[in-house]
């Protein structure tokens, strides 16, 4: 059997155990302490990165993301969040990284739907 087709089938099967590929917002935020198990990956534009964005995110706009698995940047130790605007490109990248053997999930209704209407703390800028 192809390592595809195995981290295919472990994908579906984890999702029929009731595994779910979303945390919400105040989960997310009770948990920022928590930075050594975490990994926060924005991938929203970079303007709108530097406009706001939940402190400790590392950004790379969503075409890029390719990148930080080629070099392994992308750590297998730390659980992954994916944020975007509303969830739905986050939860594309989620499904690719679960299927490379990442711990990844994404942030339900992402920045504009999740986040922002939370109320949450954000960072402005680029650090």
């Amino acid at each position: 059997m192809s390592e595809l087709k195995k981290a295919v089938e472990f994908y579906f099967e984890d999702l029929k155990k009731g595994c779910n590929n979303l945390i919400d917002c105040e989960t997310l935020f009770k948990n920022l302490s928590t930075k050594d198990k975490l990994f926060i990956l924005d991938i929203r534009k970079e303007a709108d990165f530097e406009k706001g964005h939940i402190e400790s995110a590392i950004h790379s706009e969503w075409p890029e993301v390719w990148d930080f698995i080629d070099t392994d940047a992308l750590p297998k130790d730390k659980k992954i969040i994916v944020v975007c605007y509303t969830g739905q490109t986050a939860g594309q990248v989620v499904s690719i990284l679960k299927l490379l053997g990442y711990d990844a999930c994404s942030l339900k209704g992402g920045m504009m739907n999740g986040w922002n209407k939370s109320d949450m703390p954000i960072k402005s800028g680029c650090d």
